[in-house]
C-alpha cells in the first residue's frame, strides 16, 4: 500500500474534545496554534498551566494544547513529557483518549512503535471508537508490513464514516482523520474508474464538508493538494497549498509539500529554499530533512544528502523516507555495503517495503543508476502491486534506456490502476504519438523519426552520427556497446513530454546516457545546427557509459563543450571579462554543477558550461593530453572529484584550483576587452557625483551619454560641451557630440567632432567604432580597414570587428573577405545565410574542399532547405562527386524550390558529367517539352549532341 511521506499529526491533534467545552481562554490559545502563531500559543498555554485548581478536563486540554504548539517548533520531546505528565496525573479517575491517542501519534511519528502501540491501546480502552487511536494502530500495521488486517483497519473508517455521517459533519478534525483512512483503503483496493471516483469523493464528500464546516481548517487544503501533487497535477496542488499557507503562514508541513512541487517541476532553488524555511519553524522535521536530501541528490551533492538523511533517520529511526534517502546517498557515494546495511535495517522493520523502494528508486533513476534503480522499482512493485508510482517510475527508466515497449505496458498498468494519474496518461499519449515513428539504422546507431515529418532528416542525421562516430570513439577511448537509440521528436512539446514527462524544457538535446531525444528542427521557432547539438549528446551517451554513470555533470559537459569545436561565444567573453579580474561570482568545483542546475543568475548556467569547457582546457595545458582520460577513468571508479584529482595530477584541490584562476586570467588577456572599462552608475548616483564634481570633464560626458541614450539630444549637448571646454578631444563626449550631429544629418560635422578624439595607442572603443563608420560611409575604405584592424588587435575575440572588416572587405571585393566570413560562421553555429553565401564563393574559387564543408554546414542548419541541397551538389559537383551531386539534386527537387527548371538542368549536367548521357538527355528532352525555348536546357542539350 502506498503511504504518505508526511505525519498526520496536525491533523490527528486537533481530534481532541469538543472546543466548546473548553473554557475560553483554552480555546483562543488554541487558535492561535491553528493559525501558526506557534510561540505565542505556547506562551498562552503556559500561563493557562499555571493557574491553580484546573479540572482535570482543563488540565489535559491545555497539555494537548502545549503539545501541539511544542510539536510544531520542533520539541517532540517536550511535547511528549508533557503528555504523560498529563495521563499519569495522580487525580484522573480515568484515562482521558484524547491525550493517550496524541502521545501514541507523537510516538509513532518518532519510531517507537511499541510505545505508540501501548499508548493507542490505552486510548481505545477508554474509548474503543476513539479515531485517532485507531488511526495510529492502522498505521503501526501497514508500517510493520501486515498489509490484509492494516486494510482491515483502514476499512473500519470507512464503515464508521457510512454509520455517523451527520456526526462527523460536526466534527471537521475527525472528517480529515477518516478523509485520509479512506484514501489508503481506496489506493489499497480499487483500480481505475472507481479508484477515480472514490478519490473525488474523497474530495467532494470529506474534506471539503470539513472546510465548510471549518473555513479555517488548513489542514483540509493541504490534504487535497497531496491528492492533486501525488497524481501530478501541480497547477490544482499549488491552488489548495496557497489556500493553506493563507490561513497558517507558518504551516511547515504545506511548505514542505510546496517544495515537493517544485522538486517535481524541477525548480530545485525555489525547493531548497522552501525545506530551509520549513526547518526554521520546525528545526527537527524529518520531511524537510528529506527533502533537502532530494535535493542535493539532484544537485550531485550527495555527502550533503547523506547528512540530511542522517538527519532525518534520526528523528524516525523507522521512516521508510529517510531511510531510502540514506541509502541512496550510500549508493551514489560509491558505498555498496552502506546501502546494503540500511536495506537491512528497514526489512527488519516490515518485510514488504514498498515505500523504501520505491523513494531509493526514484533518487537512483534521478542519477541514472539504471541497473540499481530497476531492481529497486520491481522490488516495491514485488511489496505492493497495487501502487501507480512504481510503475511509472520504473516506465519512465525503461524510457531513459530506450525500453519503449516495456515502459508501454507499466503505463498502461498504472493507468488502469489510477486513471487519475497525468504522468501516466502523458506518457501513454506519447508512446502512442512515437508508435508511428519509423527506424533509420546505422552501425551504431538506430534514429528514430516521424515518417510524416522528419525522413530527410533522419537520412542525413544518421549519416552524420556514422562519420563522427569513430572520431569520438578513438578520443575517449571507449566505444557504447549495441545501438545508440535517436529520437527524434516531432515538436518541442512531444521532446519535453518525452524526456521528462513535462510540458517544457529549456533545450532543444537531452541524452539519458542511453537514448538521445531531439526537438525537430522543422518545427523549431528558430533554425538551430542540429549536428552540433547530436556531437554534444553523444559525447554525453559516451561519457556516461563509460564511467557508469558517475561522472559528475560538470565534466560531462565540458567534454561535450569541448568536442563541439566552435570558438568560445562573445557573451561567454565578456562574462570572463567581467568576472575573472575580481573574482566576483566566479564557479568553482564545488559550486559549478550548481550553475546547470539551479542558477541563481539566468547568466549563471552558461557561464557554468563556460568554466566547464576551460576546466578542461586547463588540465589538457598544466597536466598533458591525457589528462582528460585520467580523469574518466578515475570517475569509473567511483571517486570523488577530489580524489580523482589527487590520484590523477598528484595535487591537493586549492592548488588545482589556485591554478586554475591564473588560468583564467591569462584567457581574459587575450580577450582585451575595452568596452566595458566604464563601470555602471545609476543616474541618481551619477547626478549626485555631478552635484558634488560639476568641473569634473569625465562626470560631465557620462551625463551628456546618458542623456543621449535616453534620446534627449538637447539635455546632453550641453554636458557634451561643458565636458570638451574642461578636456579637449574627451572621448565619450567627442562621441556624443559627433552622433547628435549623424542625428541631423551633418555627416561631415560629425566627422569632425570624433577624428580629434582618436588616440590609436589607446583607442576608445566608441570613437573607433564610429570613426571607422564615418570612414567606411565616406568612402574611405582604406582609412576604415585600417581603424578596423585596430579595434581587431585590441579585443581579437570579439567578432564586431570581424564583421565590420567583412563589410569593407566586400566593397573592396577584396578575397580577404572568405577568411572572415568564415571566422563569422564559425563564432554562430547557427548562422545559415553566412553559411550559404561561403559555399558560393568556394565554388567561384574552385575550392571544392572548403564548398563541400560549408555545403555540408548548411543541411546541419537547415536540411529542408532546397537551396542548402542545390549549393551541396554544387560543392560536390565541383569535387568530380558526381553521383552525391545528383542526389542533392533530387533532395532539392523534392523540396519544391521555386524555380525548378534551372536545378533540373544543373542536375543533368552532373549526369552527363557522370558519364550518364541517356539519363541527362531524357531530363533535358523533359524540361524542353514543358518549355521549348528555356535557354540552360537548349544550352545543355546542344552540348551532349
Amino acid at each position: 500500500m502506498r503511504r504518505l511521506s508526511l505525519s498526520i499529526a496536525m491533523i490527528g491533534c486537533l481530534a481532541q474534545a469538543a472546543p466548546a467545552a473548553l473554557p475560553v481562554e483554552v480555546q483562543k490559545a488554541r487558535d492561535l496554534w491553528k493559525v501558526g502563531k506557534y510561540a505565542e500559543a505556547l506562551e498562552a498555554f503556559d500561563a493557562l498551566a499555571k493557574k491553580p485548581d484546573l479540572a482535570p478536563a482543563v488540565r489535559d486540554a491545555i497539555a494537548l494544547g502545549r503539545a501541539d504548539a511544542l510539536d510544531s517548533t520542533g520539541e517532540p520531546d517536550q511535547a511528549m513529557t508533557a503528555l504523560r505528565e498529563a495521563a499519569e496525573a495522580k487525580d484522573n479517575k480515568a484515562d482521558n483518549p484524547d491525550v493517550w491517542a496524541r502521545l501514541a501519534d507523537l510516538q509513532f511519528s518518532r519510531g517507537d512503535w511499541d510505545g505508540a502501540a501501548a499508548s493507542a491501546q490505552r486510548a481505545l480502552k477508554a474509548k474503543a471508537d476513539h479515531l485517532l487511536a485507531r488511526w495510529v494502530a492502522a498505521r503501526l500495521l501497514d508500517a510493520r508490513g501486515q498489509g490484509e488486517p492494516a486494510i482491515a483497519a483502514f476499512q473500519w473508517f470507512v464503515d464508521y464514516h457510512n454509520a455517523h455521517r451527520d456526526e462527523l459533519l460536526a466534527d471537521p478534525p475527525a472528517l480529515l482523520i477518516v478523509g485520509q483512512a479512506t484514501e489508503r483503503y481506496s489506493k489499497a483496493t480499487l483500480k481505475g474508474e472507481d479508484l477515480r471516483d472514490e478519490t473525488n469523493n474523497i474530495i467532494n464528500e470529506i474534506y471539503e464538508p470539513a472546510l465548510k464546516a471549518d473555513p479555517n481548517l488548513w489542514q483540509a487544503h493541504w490534504l487535497e493538494g497531496r491528492l492533486f501533487l501525488a497524481n501530478y497535477q501541480e497547477g490544482d496542488a499549488r491552488k489548495d497549498l496557497t489556500k493553506a499557507l493563507r490561513i497558517n503562514p507558518s504551516a511547515a508541513e504545506v511548505i514542505v509539500t510546496l517544495g515537493q512541487a517544485d522538486l517535481q517541476g524541477y525548480k530545485l532553488a525555489d525547493g531548497r529554499k522552501k525545506a530551509n524555511r520549513a526547518l526554521e519553524i520546525n528545526p527537527r522535521m524529518a520531511a524537510a530533512n528529506v527533502l533537502l536530501a532530494d535535493l542535493n541528490i539532484s544537485d550531485e551533492r550527495f555527502l550533503d544528502a547523506r547528512d540530511n538523511a542522517k538527519k532525518a533517520v534520526a528523528e524516525n529511526p523507522r521512516d521508510e523516507d529517510g531511510l531510502a534517502r540514506l541509502a541512496a546517498a550510500a549508493r551514489l557515494l560509491v558505498d555498496p555495503l552502506g546501502a546494503q546495511a540500511v536495506e537491512s535495517v528497514v526489512l527488519a522493520n516490515n518485510p514488504r517495503p514498498a515505500t523504501f523502494y520505491a523513494a531509493l528508486a526514484e533518487r537512483l533513476a534521478d542519477r541514472r543508476k539504471y541497473h540499481s534503480a530497476e531492481r529497486a522499482f520491481l522490488r516495491s512493485i514485488e511489496a505492493d502491486g497495487n501502487r501507480a508510482d512504481s510503475r511509472i517510475g520504473l516506465g519512465m527508466l525503461y524510457m531513459q534506456v530506450g525500453r519503449e515497449a516495456e515502459a508501454r505496458d507499466l503505463f498502461d498498468a498504472a493507468f488502469d490502476s489510477d486513471p487519475l494519474n497525468v504522468r501516466a496518461k502523458n506518457m501513454r499519449l506519447i508512446l502512442t504519438h512515437m508508435a508511428s515513428y519509423r527506424p533509420v539504422d546505422t552501425a551504431h546507431y538506430t534514429v528514430l523519426f516521424d515518417p510524416t515529418q522528419d525522413r530527410l532528416l533522419a537520412k542525413y542525421m544518421s549519416r552524420y552520427l556514422e562519420s563522427i562516430h569513430g572520431e569520438l570513439v578513438k578520443a575517449f577511448g571507449y566505444e557504447p556497446p549495441g545501438l545508440t537509440q535517436i529520437e527524434i521528436m516531432k515538436d518541442h512539446e512531444k521532446f519535453s513530454g518525452r524526456t521528462v514527462a513535462l510540458p517544457f524544457i529549456p533545450t532543444v538535446g537531452a541524452c539519458t546516457g542511453k537514448v538521445v531525444a531531439l526537438a525537430s528542427p522543422k518545427t523549431s521557432k528558430a533554425p538551430f545546427n542540429w549536428a552540433r547539438v547530436m556531437k554534444h549528446e553523444v559525447v554525453h551517451v559516451i561519457t556516461l557509459q563509460q564511467t557508469e554513470f558517475n561522472i559528475p555533470h560538470w565534466y560531462t559537459e565540458a567534454l561535450a563543450v569541448e568536442s563541439e569545436g566552435f570558438p568560445r561565444p562573445q557573451p561567454w567573453n565578456k562574462m570572463l571579462v567581467e568576472r575573472v579580474p575580481s573574482r566576483r561570482k566566479l564557479l568553482n568545483l564545488d559550486t559549478i554543477n550548481l550553475g546547470f542546475i539551479r542558477p541563481d543568475e539566468p547568466e549563471d548556467r552558461q557561464l557554468a558550461y563556460c568554466q566547464a569547457q576551460l576546466y578542461a582546457q586547463y588540465m589538457l595545458q598544466r597536466f598533458g593530453p591525457d589528462a582528460l582520460i585520467k580523469m574518466l577513468a578515475a570517475y569509473k571508479r567511483g571517486l570523488t572529484t577530489d580524489r580523482a584529482i589527487d590520484e590523477c595530477f598528484h595535487v591537493a584541490k586549492p592548488d588545482f584550483e589556485a591554478k586554475y584562476l591564473d588560468f583564467l586570467d591569462q584567457v581574459v588577456k587575450t580577450i582585451q576587452t575595452r568596452a566595458g572599462e566604464e563601470k555602471p552608475v545609476k543616474f541618481s548616483e551619477l547626478e549626485r557625483q555631478l552635484k558634488a564634481k560639476p568641473e569634473d570633464a569625465d562626470l560631465n560626458a557620462r551625463m551628456a551619454y546618458e542623456h543621449f541614450a535616453r534620446r534627449d539630444y538637447k539635455l546632453a549637448k550641453p554636458f557634451a560641451d561643458k565636458a570638451l571646454k574642461l578636456r579637449p578631444n574627451q572621448p565619450m563626449a567627442s562621441y556624443v557630440r559627433a552622433r547628435i550631429f549623424l542625428a541631423f544629418g551633418f555627416d561631415d560635422e560629425a566627422l569632425a567632432a570624433i577624428e580629434p578624439a582618436f588616440d590609436p595607442a589607446k583607442p576608445d572603443v566608441r570613437v573607433l567604432d564610429l570613426l571607422a563608420e564615418l570612414k567606411m560611409k565616406g568612402g574611405k575604405l582604406d582609412e576604415a580597414e585600417k581603424l578596423y584592424e585596430i579595434g581587431r588587435k585590441d579585443d581579437p575575440q570579439n567578432s564586431k570587428w570581424v564583421a565590420s572588416l567583412a563589410r569593407v572587405h566586400l566593397r573592396k571585393k577584396d578575397p580577404k573577405v572568405v577568411n572572415e566570413l568564415v571566422e563569422l560562421a564559425n563564432n554562430d553555429a547557427d548562422e545559415l545565410t553566412l553559411r550559404k553565401e561561403l559555399v558560393k564563393r568556394f565554388v567561384e574559387m574552385k575550392d571544392a574542399a572548403n564548398a563541400e564543408h560549408w555545403g555540408h554546414e548548411c543541411l546541419y542548419v537547415d536540411v529542408y532547405d532546397p537551396e542548402c541541397h542545390t549549393l551541396m551538389a554544387d560543392a560536390l559537383a565541383l569535387g568530380r562527386k558526381y553521383e552525391g551531386a545528383i542526389e542533392e539534386f533530387d533532395v532539392a527537387l523534392s523540396l519544391k524550390p521555386k524555380k525548378p527548371e534551372l536545378i533540373q538542368v544543373r542536375r543533368a549536367k552532373a549526369l552527363h558529367a557522370a558519364g550518364r548521357i541517356d539519363d541527362a538527355k531524357v531530363a533535358l528532352d523533359e524540361i524542353l517539352k514543358k518549355d521549348p525555348e528555356q535557354p540552360e536546357a537548349k544550352a545543355a542539350r546542344a552540348e551532349i549532341k
